[in-house]
């Protein structure tokens, strides 16, 4: 049976209720990389939700769940589209040069920010400003940190790539460790996460490890 044949054809004739009931249902959490643009002054990102580009329909019943989003202080409004409830923000905070993520966004929009991804290689970065990067969201709930990581230093086997969820314990109260840095309160939501740190993972995502044994 060839593509053509398996398309539902009669979609446009279905009750449309129906059809709204399809385009919400197919709204799923994304993972969306935003990068600043200094030329532009604004923050940019290629990921647009599928629903905006099938249909009048569908773009008309996805603009009630996504808005507008990553305003900065000059640009009020972006050309990114973001679920606030849903989606995960993935800064690359390197395009943001020597300033602060908060610093270029709308505090307005950092408050209502509740996912973050960080790659294990931008770990230093973030701890070496004392995680400032993180005070401005104050709404945030849940950290993933993603990278590669080998079960001991000596190990042959290829480094496996992971992702570690942490959550934000109680809004984002800070504790002071041991080294006199000011860093969130976080709690691992994944157990193997302690145990690859004590196996001695690389660098990058190890560090990660031991600040969250010691907040926990």
């Amino acid at each position: 049976m060839s593509p053509s044949d398996q398309s539902f054809a009669f979609f446009s004739q279905l009750p449309v209720e129906l059809r709204l009931m399809v385009w919400n249902y197919s709204i799923s959490p994304r993972i969306i990389k935003v990068r600043y643009n200094y030329a532009r002054n604004s923050c940019i990102s290629k990921d647009v939700p599928p629903l905006l580009l099938v249909s009048r329909e569908a773009r008309a019943e996805a603009l009630q769940r996504y808005e507008q989003s990553f305003g900065t202080r000059t640009k009020l409004k972006s050309a990114i589209y973001f679920n606030y409830e849903l989606d995960t923000v993935f800064f690359d905070w390197k395009s943001f040069r020597d300033n602060y993520v908060s610093n270029c966004m709308r505090y307005e929009e950092c408050h209502r920010i509740k996912r973050i991804r960080v790659l294990d290689k931008n770990l230093e970065l973030l701890v070496n400003n004392q995680m400032r990067d993180l005070y401005a969201f104050t709404g945030l709930e849940e950290v993933s940190i993603s990278g590669y990581l080998r079960k001991g230093l000596e190990s042959k086997e290829d480094p496996e790539h992971v992702t570690f969820r942490l959550r934000v314990r109680g809004g984002l109260d800070y504790t002071n460790l041991t080294n006199g840095r000011m860093i969130p309160q976080l709690v691992c939501l994944c157990e193997r996460l302690q145990e690859i740190g004590d196996a001695g993972g690389q660098m990058g995502l190890l560090e990660a490890c031991s600040l969250v044994s010691e907040m926990k």
